[in-house]
């Protein structure tokens, strides 16, 4: 395992040659948890500043709605820039991926080419964010009190186009390695780079 992420970390830029399946899932699951870590690294803060926001004004005031108030003004004033980050963290993690997800397409025999396939779904999501944030900002002011509202109101297309890109990547990258060379080099071994 870590020898396919340091195969993927030194070859960030290199389109050419072939990475056999377990090389590049190793190395998915690797940028996975990368991801999944700056996510909650990001989230701690906010999650610090609700908590605090809640103990505080439940000790100021024995209204349920005040404190339900407070809590969703802190939660709506940190979504800009979480969604800013999100963006950030979900650039990084498609561009550490593109190279290694070229070079399994090539032990799959398809052009470098088909990793558009995920890419642009996922790129469209990404652009969506900040549409999709400001729509949920609105809700959230609007039904502050309405159990359900979020729910009714999210917008599904911009999560279907995530889903999307993610299918893609699957079904592309799971594909079976050409036996032999191809056109993109020689065979690499499963687990040897």
């Amino acid at each position: 395992m870590l020898h396919a992420i340091k195969h993927g970390l030194r070859n960030l830029f290199n389109l050419k040659g072939r990475d056999a399946r377990q090389t590049f899932w190793y190395y998915a699951l690797f940028l996975l948890l990368l991801r999944w870590i700056a996510g909650t690294l990001a989230a701690v803060p906010l999650m610090r500043s609700t908590m605090t926001t809640a103990f505080d004004a439940t000790r100021n005031s024995a209204d349920p709605d005040a404190t339900a108030t407070a809590v969703q003004a802190n939660i709506t004033a940190a979504l800009p820039h979480l969604m800013v980050l999100g963006i950030v963290i979900g650039l990084i993690s498609m561009a550490m991926l593109v190279a290694s997800l070229v070079r399994r397409l090539h032990d799959a025999n398809l052009s470098g080419w088909f990793v558009l396939l995920p890419g642009v779904p996922y790129l469209l999501a990404l652009a969506a964010a900040p549409s999709q944030v400001a729509h949920t900002m609105e809700v959230m002011q609007r039904g502050a009190h309405q159990p359900g509202v979020m729910l009714h109101e999210t917008n599904w297309s911009v999560a279907a186009l995530g889903w999307l890109a993610f299918a893609l990547l699957v079904a592309l990258a799971a594909r079976p390695s050409t036996l032999g060379a191809n056109r993109y080099g020689p065979q690499p071994l499963d687990g040897q780079v």
